[in-house]
């Protein structure tokens, strides 16, 4: 019995081939060891940026409501954003300057923006899209060193003692928090006021009606 997909071959398929270069900026596509996905190496791919931006203003990121897909690939292919950072740059008459982007939009737009900020530090990790580092990945880093400057500052062997990140995260997180351009766009965040430190817990009031009274319960 011939199945559905074999039953709609003509005889002119050919075997797939991995391209050797990046069919957006033509850098030689590499396979990093041990790995089976083929990568594009170059930092500067207008692909990869797009997705990046994609990624960076996403929910379970840095949650910039109204910025999606659409409105990401306008904000490229303008050169108003050359990377992450440059989203907190924008102002309104650049927006309003926009198709079919008015005044209340662009308003709304940059609210959101605003108040992306104040994300919590694992979420602006997670943000980065560093190879390897998801959520979870992400949370444990800031927990363990309670800002991205320290993350930036420590070791591949510091990184790898956090229970649950393994050497191959721990190199990952180490190579781009070591890169120049990355430590770039960190800076700009830093300037723009993002938020790249864990927040302290609120403290808790002693004030109250069994304030100053002790219990002994057996």
């Amino acid at each position: 019995v011939i199945g559905p997909v074999l039953g709609r071959r003509t005889g002119q398929e050919r075997l797939f081939e991995m391209p050797r270069s990046c069919p957006a900026c033509g850098a030689e596509v590499a396979r990093p060891a041990g790995e089976l996905m083929h990568r594009c190496p170059n930092p500067g791919c207008p692909a990869q940026l797009r997705r990046l931006l994609e990624h960076f203003v996403s929910r379970g990121a840095m949650d910039i409501r109204g910025l999606g897909e659409r409105w990401t690939g306008i904000l490229l292919e303008m050169g108003l954003v050359k990377d992450v950072a440059d989203l907190y740059s924008l102002s309104q008459e650049q927006l309003v300057g926009l198709e079919r982007m008015g005044e209340k939009s662009a308003g709304n737009l940059l609210a959101a923006i605003e108040r992306s900020k104040k994300r919590p530090l694992g979420s602006v990790i997670f943000a980065l899209g560093i190879l390897h580092v998801g959520g979870q990945t992400a949370q444990l880093l800031a927990n363990h060193f309670q800002s991205l400057q320290a993350i930036a500052g420590a070791s591949v062997e510091e990184i790898a003692s956090i229970q649950g990140i393994g050497p191959v995260v721990a190199q990952s997180v180490y190579a781009y928090l070591q890169d120049p351009g990355n430590r770039a766009v960190m800076e700009k965040l830093r300037r723009a006021g993002v938020n790249l430190r864990l927040a302290e817990p609120a403290p808790v009031s002693a004030q109250g009606p069994l304030a100053g009274l002790e219990f002994v319960i057996t």
